[in-house]
């Protein structure tokens, strides 16, 4: 019976070519709306390499230091590294801490300058290295000797070893960075721009450049950021407030300036939805405005749709008089009908799944806005892209939707009497 089933709807849907393709691309359009806004909100909070552990991380980004004298005046930057040393290394629940200072552009080049390009240089301490899981094709990470001392190691990505010297074999080599030269450690894989706590195209101790602008406000404000990797998400509370505990400790002994991180330090939902150091985020609102946005963008089609399935179920009362004349019931009737939806909701489905990730392979940087990169740019892997439950809800839903927008048009029209039905003939 259901291949039957199958062979009308398919019958169906080359009879009614217009209206189906209405129908088909009316789906389509809800999938790749929703999976567009899912797959750009998972880019920024999913665990994917190096930053596997999102989920467990916790970020102190900005700060601001407050005058004690004069509480008007704010000082607002980053973290200096004064704070991280006696706020952020003394946490004993925490896994794994570390902070670093991005944003920095070298000119990158072999020693005779034959080969020479921008790169983004991010500068670092040991502790970085274990809060985030970079992919070691060769060497390994400077560690808290190399930092101490301020040695010019360097850990770079695959790209820069593959311009400056045709392969990863670089271990032991020099790289120079705006003319200081550094040694080479370490080789990763590339790191996508959209990752951008990890991100760089270099990576170097920050000891090893004393000109980084640290030294503001009693050292309580610079320019790093801070990063604490918990063993598991139960431990994101109490390590917040042992962090509030140790910043309180450090304020008590203040002379001119007090620390204030605004609540700090985030997880990454609450990162992405802080505006300002001094504003809580507001995780509960931004989840709701795009579960508003996902409900429209479910609804308006479904809406169509049913208009549609209408006018179409208007057309079909005279086929089905005549099938209830020849015994068929109301449920096998109303059966057939959602059986034929469901393969047009199926066709809709892979069409709209297909085209949300070529809309996001095309356009990664009109959706994931990132600014300009060195060597590396955006790019997407399957980490980020491929999660087969946000389509198989995002197809639910408009399944749910698309069943009721013709279910009720043809419950209603299986209830014309039969008489009635066959006039319409």
């Amino acid at each position: 019976m259901y291949k039957i089933y199958l062979k009308q709807a398919w019958a169906l849907l080359k009879e009614n070519k217009l209206l189906s393709g209405v129908s088909i691309f009316g789906t389509a359009l809800a999938i790749c709306m929703i999976m567009v806004i899912v797959i750009v909100w998972q880019v920024r909070t999913a665990n994917y390499s190096p930053e596997d552990n999102r989920d467990r991380t916790l970020y102190v980004i900005s700060a601001g230091a407050n005058s004690i004298e004069n509480p008007e005046i704010n000082n607002i930057s980053k973290l200096g590294t004064r704070v991280a040393k006696e706020c952020v290394y003394p946490l004993r629940q925490a896994e794994a801490v570390g902070f670093a200072n991005h944003g920095y552009q070298a000119l990158v080049a072999v020693t005779d300058h034959t080969v020479e390009f921008k790169g983004d240089v991010s500068y670092t301490d040991a502790g970085f290295w274990s809060v985030f899981n970079f992919r070691f094709l060769a060497g390994k990470p400077y560690g808290e000797e190399v930092v101490e001392s301020g040695i010019r190691d360097a850990v770079v990505s695959e790209s820069v070893a593959r311009k400056l010297y045709g392969t990863t074999d670089v271990v032991g080599r020099t790289v120079e960075l705006s003319y200081t030269l550094y040694t080479i450690r370490g080789v990763v894989e590339d790191v996508s721009i959209l990752a951008e706590d990890a991100y760089a195209d270099v990576w170097v101790p920050y000891t090893s450049n004393g000109t980084l602008w640290d030294n503001v406000c009693e050292r309580l404000i610079g320019s790093y950021q801070a990063y604490i990797l918990a063993a598991s998400t139960d431990d994101l509370p109490r390590l917040k407030e042992e962090l509030q505990t140790n910043v309180e400790r450090m304020n008590a002994s203040q002379r001119e300036y007090r620390l204030n991180l605004g609540g700090a330090p985030d997880t990454i939902m609450e990162r992405l939805t802080r505006e300002g150091v001094m504003n809580e985020p507001d995780v509960r609102t931004a989840v709701l405005r795009y579960l508003l946005i996902i409900a429209v963008a479910l609804l308006i089609p479904a809406i169509n749709m049913s208009g549609l399935a209408l006018s179409r179920m208007r057309r079909r009362i005279s086929e089905i008089g005549v099938r209830r004349a020849f015994g068929a019931t109301r449920n096998e009737l109303i059966g057939q009908i959602l059986y034929e939806n469901l393969l047009q909701t199926l066709l809709g489905g892979v069409l709209g799944l297909v085209l949300s990730y070529l809309v996001i392979v095309t356009l990664p940087g009109w959706l994931l806005p990132v600014g300009e990169a060195g060597v590396s740019q955006v790019f997407l892997n399957a980490d980020m892209l491929f999660n087969p439950m946000v389509f198989l809800l995002a197809f639910a839903a408009c399944l749910l939707l698309n069943l009721l927008s013709v279910g009720v048009p043809a419950w209603r029209s299986t209830k014309t009497p039969i008489v009635d039905a066959l006039n319409e003939y």
